[in-house]
C-alpha cells in the first residue's frame, strides 16, 4: 500500500447536481435517470441534509416529497478525507453515495462501490475494518499537515480463554461484534479505527486531550460482549491505552513516521498496564497472599499523599500535590493554559514535582502517559513514567490506582510506580533523619499549550 492514504478526491465524481427537500419523487427520479447516478444529494439552501437513492424512490407516490423518503446525513465527505474514513462514514450513515463538500459547497459525490474497490486490499475481511497500515498512513499525513493526533490501543482481555472455551469460530464472531461496537463509538470524520492484529484494535484521532479521554472511557464501557466462558456466563471486555494528543510544539518532518510508531508503542504499553492493573485489582479483591504481605517493605518508607488541590479555571488548569515521607513534606504543582491538558496529566506532573521538593532532586522522573478508565464508584488511572536518573540506562515504570476522584487516582498511580523503585533510597533518607535539600521552588512542572 502507498505510504500516503488514498483520499476521496481520487475517486469522487465531479457531479454537483442536487434536489431540494420539497422536490417530488418524480422530479428526483428524473434527475437520477438523466445523470446515471446511484444517488442524488438533497440540499436545503446551501446545506446537504440527505441523499436519496433509486431504491428509495421505488413504489413511492410520484408527488410525495423527497424529504419524506431520503436518508438523512449528519456528516458529508471532504475531498481530503481518507477513503478508509469515507467508507466508515458511508456505512455508519447507511448510504450508497457520499456527497463531497468543500468550503461549504457541494463539489461532487463518491459512491460506496468506488470506495470499496479502492480500499479492498487494505481492509480486514473478518471485521471490515482497515489494517494498521492505513492508520499509519493517515496518522502520518495528519502530522505532516500540522494536526496533532492521539492513538488509542484496544486489547481484548483474556481472549485466549475465549478461543479455548468457545473455539475460534465463536471467537471470530466476538471479534466482529467488538469491531461493530468500536465502530459505533467513533466518529469517522475525526477518527480512524483499524484492526491492528489478532485481538487488538487501534484508533487514531484528531480529538483534543479531554475528548480523547472521553472516547477512551466510552470504548471501555461500550466494547463489552456477553459470552458463556466455562460453566458460568461471563463478559469479554477490553483494555484501552492512550498516547499523544497533548503535544504543542511542531514535529520534525523527518521523524514523523517514527512518531506514529512511538505513539502506537506507547498506547500499546499503556493498554497492557491497564490490563495488568485489572488483574492486580482482582487479586486484591480476593485478598493478598501472606507471602506477598511478608515481602512488602516497611510501611513508613513510602511517599504518602497528603492532599490534592485542582483548579477548575477554564483559562488555566492547575493541580497542586502535597506529599509526605515520615516527617518530611513537599509540595509540587503543574499547570497548563486552557483545558487542552487534562487534570490527571497535571496531577501526575505535579506529583513528580512534589517528589523533588520532598526528597531532593537526586532522581529524574518524567511522565510519559496517563490513562483513565471509569469503574464502579470512581475511576482507575494507570501512569507510565520514565526513570532518567541514569541517562545511559533509562527505564519505564508503571503504576496504577483507584479513587473516587480522578486527580487523586492519578497521584496515587504515580506513587505506586515510584514507591516500588524508591523503597531503599526512601528508607535510607528516613534512617539518616535528615531532610534532603529542597530544590528551587520555581522547579514545579509547568505545561504550556
Amino acid at each position: 500500500m502507498s505510504d500516503t492514504p488514498i483520499t476521496v478526491a481520487e475517486v469522487m465524481a465531479l457531479v454537483t447536481v442536487s434536489v431540494p427537500p420539497d422536490a417530488t419523487v418524480a422530479a428526483a427520479g428524473a434527475v437520477l435517470i438523466a445523470q446515471h447516478l446511484a444517488g442524488v444529494p438533497v440540499v436545503d439552501g446551501t446545506h446537504v441534509i440527505g441523499v436519496v437513492s433509486p431504491q428509495q424512490l421505488l413504489h413511492q407516490a410520484p408527488q410525495r416529497r423527497v424529504s419524506e423518503v431520503m436518508t438523512g446525513l449528519r456528516t458529508c465527505a471532504t475531498p481530503d478525507l481518507a477513503l478508509v474514513q469515507a467508507r466508515a462514514l458511508a456505512v455508519r450513515q447507511s448510504v450508497e453515495v457520499l456527497p463531497v463538500v468543500a468550503e461549504g459547497r457541494l463539489v461532487g459525490q463518491a459512491s460506496l462501490v468506488a470506495i470499496l474497490k479502492a480500499t479492498g486490499q487494505e481492509t480486514d475481511a473478518l471485521t471490515g475494518l482497515p489494517w494498521a497500515t492505513a492508520l499509519r498512513a493517515w496518522a502520518t499525513k495528519e502530522l505532516v499537515q500540522g494536526r496533532e493526533i492521539a492513538v488509542l490501543f484496544i486489547d481484548l482481555d483474556d481472549f485466549g480463554a475465549v478461543n479455548k472455551h468457545l473455539g475460534h469460530v465463536e471467537g471470530d464472531k466476538i471479534l466482529r461484534t467488538v469491531a461493530a461496537l468500536l465502530s459505533g463509538a467513533v466518529d469517522p470524520a475525526l477518527d480512524l479505527l483499524c484492526r491492528y492484529g489478532g485481538d487488538e484494535f487501534a484508533i487514531a484521532t484528531r480529538r483534543e486531550d479531554a475528548d480523547v479521554r472521553a472516547l477512551a472511557a466510552r470504548v471501555q464501557q461500550q466494547a463489552v460482549v456477553r459470552a458463556a466462558l466455562g460453566d458460568a456466563p461471563g463478559r469479554v471486555t477490553v483494555s484501552v491505552g492512550v498516547a499523544g494528543g497533548r503535544r504543542v510544539q511542531p514535529r520534525v518532518g523527518a521523524h514523523i513516521a517514527a512518531n506514529v510508531d512511538d505513539l502506537l508503542s506507547l498506547a500499546s504499553r499503556s493498554s497492557t498496564a491497564v490490563k495488568e492493573s485489572k488483574r492486580k485489582g482482582a487479586q486484591r479483591a480476593a485478598g493478598a497472599s501472606p507471602a506477598r504481605r511478608a515481602t512488602a517493605g516497611p510501611a513508613e518508607a513510602r511517599l504518602r499523599l497528603i492532599g490534592v488541590v485542582a483548579s477548575n479555571n477554564p483559562d488555566q488548569g492547575a493541580v497542586s500535590v502535597r506529599l509526605r515521607l515520615g516527617s518530611i513534606e513537599g509540595t509540587g504543582s503543574a499547570s497548563a493554559a486552557g483545558r487542552r491538558v487534562g487534570s490527571i496529566v497535571l496531577a501526575a506532573e505535579a506529583t513528580v514535582a512534589a517528589l523533588a521538593h520532598t526528597i531532593g532532586d537526586a532522581f529524574a522522573f518524567a511522565v510519559d502517559n496517563v490513562t483513565e478508565t471509569p469503574i464502579a464508584g470512581g475511576t482507575q488511572v494507570v501512569a507510565i513514567l520514565t526513570d532518567r536518573t541514569d541517562p545511559t540506562c533509562a527505564r519505564q515504570l508503571v503504576g496504577a490506582a483507584r479513587a473516587t476522584d480522578a486527580s487523586v487516582a492519578a497521584v496515587k498511580a504515580v506513587l505506586d510506580a515510584l514507591n516500588r523503585v524508591l523503597a531503599k533510597p526512601l528508607a535510607e533518607i528516613l534512617a539518616a533523619g535528615a531532610t534532603p535539600k529542597d530544590p528551587d521552588p520555581g522547579t514545579g512542572a509547568r505545561l504550556v499549550s
